[in-house]
């Protein structure tokens, strides 16, 4: 981790930028950005304070890449969320956020997870692994962006936050919060997948044994390359762009999954294949 010290010198150019979060206040932005990635390291929660007034969603995204910064490790890519308009009813938006996935809490099918540290479920998604580097100007439609595509992959996103509190936290918090990313599963790639739909794939989780939910890719945005080509435009207006080596999550295609100590999650994609997770 990287010290107090060092962290602040290279995130503190933000604190100017969105200081009417901490006008007044005692605690800069560097040092909350400090906090928010220690809490998600140690794997424990602390109180909301500042991160409940984040005025607006550009002030998010700044801080987002301040805790970010403040994180140990590679960044892997990114997630993307509210994908879907039960998600965005939820969260009181009318459309999709992205947070980053970070290398450090990548995990391959059937792993153990820890449920504390505010964790809040599994998320049954697609992921992409990006092949080349994707120009960050270039508009580009789905056959197009499947080109910089080297596989895809089914796949769970662990959702979670690291304030205290029960459920989701509002919109701008999630979003500074890693998007609400507590980890990634991903399981093997999908064979010839640029043959299959991906929309059409039925999705069913499993905890022990008993079905809990279902949906399919359909509902990432109608399809999940959609979700792809979202967040590809989205970067570029936040002058970011995707790059070789970097996963990309879509969304989820049947709501959450909750975390009950204990149990196996298992998540079958039809005849795209099945991934699985334990929680302890």
């Amino acid at each position: 981790m990287q010290t107090t010290g060092v962290a602040c010198a290279i995130v503190s150019q933000y604190d100017a930028a969105i200081n009417p979060i901490t006008d007044g206040r005692k605690m800069s932005l560097s040092e909350l950005a400090l906090q928010l990635a220690q809490a998600r390291q140690n794997n424990t929660q602390v109180e909301p304070g500042l991160l409940s007034e984040i005025p607006a969603e550009t002030d998010a995204y700044q801080l987002q890449d301040m805790i970010s910064e403040c994180y140990p490790g590679a960044q892997a890519g990114y997630k993307v969320g509210a994908t879907n308009e039960t998600s965005q009813k939820l969260f009181g938006c009318d459309g999709p956020f992205y947070g980053p996935l970070h290398q450090s809490t990548v995990y391959e099918s059937n792993a153990r997870i820890n449920t504390g540290g505010g964790l809040l479920g599994g998320e049954a998604e697609f992921a992409f692994l990006i092949d080349r580097d994707i120009p960050a100007d270039t508009v580009l439609n789905q056959t197009q962006i499947s080109e910089y595509i080297r596989s895809v992959h089914v796949a769970v996103e662990l959702i979670g936050r690291r304030t205290i509190g029960d459920g989701l936290p509002p919109l701008y918090a999630a979003i500074a919060d890693f998007g609400g990313n507590a980890g990634f599963i991903h399981g093997p790639a999908i064979a010839n997948w640029q043959a299959k739909d991906l929309a059409g794939v039925n999705v069913v989780a499993y905890v022990d044994g008993e079905t809990t939910n279902s949906g399919n890719g359909a509902a990432v945005m109608g399809h999940p390359l959609n979700s792809l080509l979202w967040l590809h435009q989205k970067l570029h207006e936040h002058g970011k762009s995707l790059t070789a080596g970097q996963w990309v999550t879509t969304g989820t295609c049947l709501g959450v999954i909750q975390p009950k100590p204990g149990t196996t999650v298992e998540i079958n994609f039809s005849e795209c294949g099945t991934v699985g997770y334990q929680l302890s």
